[in-house]
């Protein structure tokens, strides 16, 4: 009979991707390069979150596109230009980038989050552990169905009209 990890392998992949694209690391290794990331991110929100993106290959463009927060407000985020962060687009922006877990928490915690208090966190911080590789799209969808606000106004038939 398959052990839990055999079956579901995909999901072991997806939790390693961003800094094991192809595949070729050892567990040992993944969890070095993992520590390294951790250790390595800067202690405030708007120099970690451009050293996810700058680490991870992420444009302001593309990720303003892939999250559907608008490309300025990215850009005051990263600058450090306002005096606090909401947590619908950081969870937004993690989800763009296709963070796993273990790095969309460390950095919603220096955003000043933490997630479990109210219905709203509990569908977010569902949303970071189980749906991350999935379109904000769909993720937007699976938060309407129960009852809660998409993590951003837009939706990606909107973004096309305009």
């Amino acid at each position: 009979m398959p052990s839990h990890a055999e079956k579901n392998q995909t999901e072991i992949e997806n939790y390693y991707h961003i800094i094991d694209p192809e595949g070729r690391l050892s567990k040992y290794e993944k969890a070095e390069e993992e520590r390294k990331v951790l250790a390595n991110m800067p202690a405030c929100f708007p120099e970690a979150l451009r050293y996810v993106m700058t680490r991870f290959g992420f444009t302001q463009e593309a990720l303003a596109f892939e999250s559907k927060v608008s490309e300025s407000t990215i850009g005051r985020y990263r600058n450090g230009k306002v005096e606090s962060f909401s947590e619908k687009n950081v969870v937004a922006l993690c989800v763009a980038m296709h963070l796993p877990p273990w790095l969309s928490f460390a950095l919603i915690a220096k955003a000043g989050f933490s997630l479990a208090a109210t219905r709203e966190q509990l569908a977010h911080l569902m949303i970071l552990n189980c749906m991350y590789m999935r379109s904000i799209d769909e993720v937007n969808e699976y938060l309407r169905e129960r009852g809660n606000a998409s993590l951003s106004r837009e939706t990606a038939q909107d973004c096309r009209a305009s």
